[in-house]
């Protein structure tokens, strides 16, 4: 979770409470190692605008709640996948990242499905159609990749499997009565049985142990537009892995997406989790990007918002969503109300014309001297709220040494 913590007056905000919070943020920023925003609950009145314009300070953003969000939590942050990479580069990225699901996205980075372990289980272990290769469309890198292979020789023409695999660990006459045209062929150091493969216009011979094929396998290969790749494994297990080069496009999970938002509220999601139950669900940000996935282990380890108050200390007059959030300071001048925290606190409250007073003096106590710009708010909200200091809250000991009177 990022180290923000929310610095707000009340609602139906007026310019002490406005400029109280943009100030104290100013203060807990050089202070602290966090980073303090000020927000407002409502729109601000045109003398607020005016003093904000006047000092040129920025407006703070509107936040209507500080109930837990996604965007809140430290979910998985996991790098989509293409959807053309491999079954195995896949596995291979799940165990690196220690997760259990993959976000794909499409060529516009747009979300196009998800990969899980159930899906590389299911399929591996289902009995394959020798056929395969061709109905996913497997390129010939990811079988390269896969088989840790290297191409001896590709025609110019784009690669394409149209067949199926064909293991020639039998007789060449026996081999012959079952290869076809567009077919793979694996076979060991036997001359006799890749050109047999060749001359039956495979699109792909792999010789496995890593056996160099004479100069006149590689010549009749360029006669027949036949692509020749080498692989160090013995013929089993090139057999047993080369199932694995499949895209995973071809088995990743297309309909029925349950995603989330980065904007969505724990409480609301926790219901859905329940209903699918899920390992673990994509996270999309305002642009429908992945930025990552979150699973029920995120939602024990519940991080709430942070918040400091000022200008106020009722919960009726408070952000909606106060009891999720946690409070870390309260600065006031108002009675002490009904706010109720979990742990001690800081809480400041003195009798005084304004907050502004206040956050002005927090200041000076700390020897720190506040920028031209919230020295000039401060000062405006203290002047507001004590009206031009005839206010009997106003008192000589801080307003009118704040003001400079």
């Amino acid at each position: 979770m990022k180290n923000i913590v929310y610095i707000t007056g009340h609602k139906n905000p007026d310019t002490d409470s406005i400029c109280s919070a943009i100030a104290y943020s100013e203060f807990k920023n050089k202070t602290g190692k966090l980073t303090a925003v000020p927000i407002r609950l409502g729109e601000t009145n045109s003398e607020t605008k005016f003093i904000l314009k006047y000092f040129a300070v920025p407006e703070p953003e509107l936040i209507t709640t500080v109930k837990t969000q996604i965007s809140d939590l430290d979910i998985d942050v996991v790098a989509p996948i293409s959807p053309d990479i491999s079954l195995k580069m896949a596995w291979s990225i799940m165990k690196k990242k220690n997760v259990k699901t993959l976000p794909v996205i499409d060529e516009n980075d747009q979300l196009a499905g998800v990969a899980s372990v159930s899906n590389l289980a299911s399929n591996y272990l289902d009995i394959w159609d020798n056929s395969i290769l061709a109905k996913s469309n497997t390129p010939l890198e990811n079988i390269l990749d896969t088989l840790s292979a290297k191409c001896l020789y590709k025609p110019e023409n784009p690669f394409k499997i149209t067949g199926k695999i064909v293991v020639a660990a039998m007789h060449p006459d026996s081999t012959k009565t079952v290869i076809e045209a567009g077919d793979i062929g694996i076979c060991g150091d036997r001359d006799d049985s890749q050109c047999l493969l060749i001359k039956s216009k495979a699109s792909l011979v792999i010789i496995t142990g890593d056996h160099e094929p004479s100069a006149e396998v590689v010549e009749l290969a360029k006669t027949n537009g036949c692509t020749i790749v080498l692989t160090p494994y013995d013929t089993f297990t090139a057999s047993r892995l080369i199932t694995q080069s499949i895209p995973i496009d071809y088995v990743m999970t297309r309909k029925n997406l349950v995603t989330f938002n980065t904007e969505d509220f724990i409480d609301e999601i926790k219901y859905t989790m329940i209903e699918t139950r899920y390992r673990s669900y994509p996270v999309l940000d305002e642009n429908n990007k992945v930025v990552g996935s979150i699973s029920r282990f995120h939602l024990i380890s519940e991080n709430k918002k942070k918040v400091i108050l000022v200008d106020h200390n009722e919960k009726t007059q408070s952000v909606l969503g106060l009891e999720d959030a946690e409070i870390l300071e309260i600065i006031d001048h108002h009675r002490i109300a009904d706010v109720q925290t979990g742990q001690p606190i800081y809480f400041r409250n003195e009798p005084v014309g304004s907050t502004s007073t206040i956050v002005a003096t927090i200041f000076f106590e700390n020897g720190i001297r506040p920028s031209k710009n919230v020295a000039g708010i401060l000062c405006a909200a203290i002047i507001s709220d004590t009206l031009l200091l005839k206010s009997p809250t106003s008192t000589i000991r801080s307003e009118e040494r704040r003001v400079g009177k």
